[in-house]
């Protein structure tokens, strides 16, 4: 198959056409013996290597990193060898006939890429969903199995008798890979979650919904409906995200130098890990925010404020939770009381009317233990 290849001076990026063949290259690799890591996107991004509307297209599940110098010669030749063809991706703007000593191909200019991809402004900015993800939400494209974990690397120090316990569901020694059997059980588990949630959605009435939006957007002084996304670009607040076609609201803060554009963004632009998704267990586990897709959000309320943490869970607080897709208490002391008090003590949840039998997620532990749960 062809593997695109994008280069940075900390990283070699190799670009699957699908998170399954991503997948399969993977277990191959890992299996013999070489070096393959996680894909950030951090790295293209400070290099500007990303366009501007282009953020969705990286997609972790389907890319791998190879790391660089004698690894990713390794690597990359190891792919070769297998009867791949690396090409350079578009993003890479300095082309070379080699890299790391491994032939890659330039690709001739206006040459077409498959897997066509949905386009649409939105808020006005310019917005493109993934080769697998459309811009709106599906069934059919939720629960991807990605067989990788996304907790970050903790070792059996630090807990034997969690990491023992844990055993069963990797097929690695390091706790990297997830098993089949494992994964097959998350992705029923899941969907089952995805279906008691929509279920519930269209339980719900809009007059009520409106009524509890309105009186929560009265609630803050000063904020305002937001139809130009890029006029909040850089500005710090507090954002309110409406999903009408669900009766449901993301509360949200930032402060970060992107403002308040670059958070929503940022959601819209994710995927919910899926090892992450089941919070809790089957019967109480909210959607994520980041599983929905950017034509989910139907409206977004704003107001600039270098306070927004502290008015982030009185303005939460405004909506029963029935409204509600936060998976967390908000506010800056969320990852303190979860550190102190336990990942119950800032967990929502969502009371379904027909509850199914209790599935508590084992990963979910594990993060808990590491602290990487929020």
């Amino acid at each position: 198959m062809d593997l695109e290849i994008t280069v940075t001076p900390r990283e070699t990026l190799v670009w699957a056409p699908t998170s399954r063949d991503a997948e399969l290259l993977r277990c191959e690799m890992t299996d013999s013996g070489y070096l393959v890591l996680d894909a950030d996107p951090w790295e293209l991004d400070q290099l500007g290597l990303i366009p501007d509307d282009e953020h969705l297209k990286f997609d972790p599940a389907r890319i791998l990193n190879v790391g660089i110098g004698p690894d990713a010669n390794a690597s990359l030749q190891m792919l070769v060898d297998s009867g791949h063809v690396l090409v350079w991706h578009r993003w890479q703007t300095r082309l070379a006939r080699k890299v790391w000593g491994v032939a890659v191909s330039i690709p001739r200019r206006g040459r077409p890429r498959s897997g066509a991809m949905e386009r649409a402004e939105h808020f006005g900015i310019k917005i493109r969903g993934s080769r697998e993800l459309g811009l709106r939400i599906s069934r059919d494209t939720y629960a991807r199995i990605n067989k990788r974990s996304s907790m970050d690397r903790w070792y059996r120090e630090v807990n034997p008798e969690l990491w023992d316990s844990l055993d069963d569901i990797y097929e690695d020694a390091e706790h990297r890979i997830l098993t089949d059997d494992w994964c097959a059980a998350q992705q029923e588990r899941a969907l089952q979650n995805y279906d008691l949630n929509m279920t519930h959605f269209a339980s719900l009435g809009r007059d009520e919904f409106e009524s509890a939006l309105q009186k929560a957007v009265k609630s803050q002084r000063g904020m305002v409906e937001v139809t130009d996304l890029t006029k909040w670009d850089g500005v710090p607040g507090l954002y309110i995200m409406v999903l009408d076609e669900y009766r449901q609201v993301y509360v949200g803060a930032t402060n970060q130098i992107g403002g308040v554009m670059a958070r929503i963004k940022q959601h819209w632009g994710s995927a919910k890990q899926f090892d992450r998704l089941i919070w809790g267990d089957v019967n109480t586990s909210i959607l994520s925010i980041d599983s929905f897709r950017a034509l989910d959000t139907t409206r977004i309320f704003a107001v600039k404020t270098a306070r927004s943490f502290d008015d982030e869970n009185p303005l939460l607080d405004q909506f029963s939770p029935e409204f509600v897709l936060n998976r967390i208490v908000g506010g800056r002391d969320a990852t303190k009381l979860a550190g102190l008090f336990g990942i119950n003590a800032v967990m929502k949840r969502r009371d379904f009317a027909t509850p199914s039998p209790d599935t508590t997620d084992n990963v979910e532990l594990a993060a808990e233990s590491n602290r990487e749960l929020l």
